[in-house]
């Protein structure tokens, strides 16, 4: 495994603070068991719901870490993001909380659910970029104009750190965890949960899971440099989108294995969840239970934590699916 680049990757004691700071603003989310898994795999398998955030993610944790780091001079001049929908919701809830004007960016195919939740929290929303991609470069540009703050999506030290709260949580609820099943797009997740795994539970097996259709970092990852990937339709919208070099090290430095699942397998998974749950799972969320329910993960040591985040798909989509699976 190669060195943790610290320009990249948060300290653990960065990740502590962020903790602190979040302390008062977020419940750690909780832990339960998932018989129907564990019988089926022969070993313990443990959701972890991150769904049942505020937002519906574990996106506002690096958002609100963030925002919690800047000055109040910069804050007041205001954010700007970009998003395929959840990071952006994080944002505008962390913007909320300390009165910054937020303006985000996200793709018009972002789920319609997403972008009004945005608006709702007293953000502005442009969706006229026709991917995740193009929203980044319109986002950024926008930030150099005015001279405020971009929030990345996946990638920034403060970012990582918040969201690498989500491991320290896990280690605490878990301690015994021998697998943690991580939702994988840009890296955000996967870097700052990693960068605490790393140093503190190093015999932890970590899993990168990801849509056959949102596999840039897998095919990154395993061609050893960064590959442009089609942008196509995807029930796992919030994994969408190009990598560059930075993610590129987080997906081989915090991930022992990347997998792909099928948007048949997705599509399953989240039918299933709602029926046996009563969980409303996104598809960016439900690809780790996926990998776990259609043998993606072998071989497999227990106790698994499996990351489940989040719950903001649109109803239309959601009763498509129940009504095919």
């Amino acid at each position: 495994m190669r060195p943790l680049n610290p320009s990249i990757l948060p300290a653990v004691v960065d990740v502590q603070a962020a903790a602190e700071r979040l302390r008062a603003f977020l419940r750690p989310s909780r832990v339960v068991r998932n018989d129907a898994l564990s019988d089926a795999l022969g070993l313990e398998v443990l959701f972890k719901l991150e769904l049942e955030n505020p937002t519906g993610s574990f996106k506002v944790r690096g958002a609100y870490n963030v925002l919690a780091g800047l000055l109040p001079e910069v804050r007041a001049r205001g954010v700007v993001a970009s998003s395929a929908g959840n990071h952006g919701l994080g944002v505008a809830y962390a913007a909320k909380a300390f009165g910054t004007p937020a303006m985000l960016y996200v793709p018009s195919t972002a789920p319609q659910v997403k972008k009004d939740g945005i608006r709702a929290l007293g953000a502005t929303v442009n969706d006229e970029a026709p991917d995740y991609d193009a929203a980044m470069v319109v986002a950024r540009a926008h930030a150099a104009r005015e001279g405020i703050r971009y929030i990345n999506p996946c990638l920034g030290l403060d970012l990582l750190a918040g969201q690498g709260t989500v491991a320290l949580e896990l280690l605490a609820q878990v301690p015994l965890a021998r697998t943690v099943v991580i939702c994988t797009g840009g890296g955000g997740l996967l870097g700052g949960m990693g960068a605490v795994l790393r140093a503190l539970a190093p015999s932890v097996r970590v899993v990168g899971v990801q849509s056959v259709e949102t596999a840039a970092m897998t095919n990154s990852v395993r061609a050893g440099r960064v590959v442009d990937t089609p942008v196509t339709p995807t029930l796992a919208d919030g994994l969408s989108g190009q990598i560059d070099d930075d993610a590129l090290h987080i997906g081989q430095t915090c991930a022992d294995d990347l997998v792909l699942v099928t948007e048949e397998e997705i599509g399953e998974t989240i039918a299933w969840l709602h029926r046996t749950t009563g969980m409303t799972v996104e598809g960016a969320g439900a690809v780790t239970a996926a990998a776990l329910r259609h043998g993606r993960l072998s071989p497999l040591d227990g106790p698994v934590v499996a990351l489940l985040s989040g719950r903001n798909i649109d109803p239309s989509r959601l009763e498509a699916l129940l009504s095919r699976f």
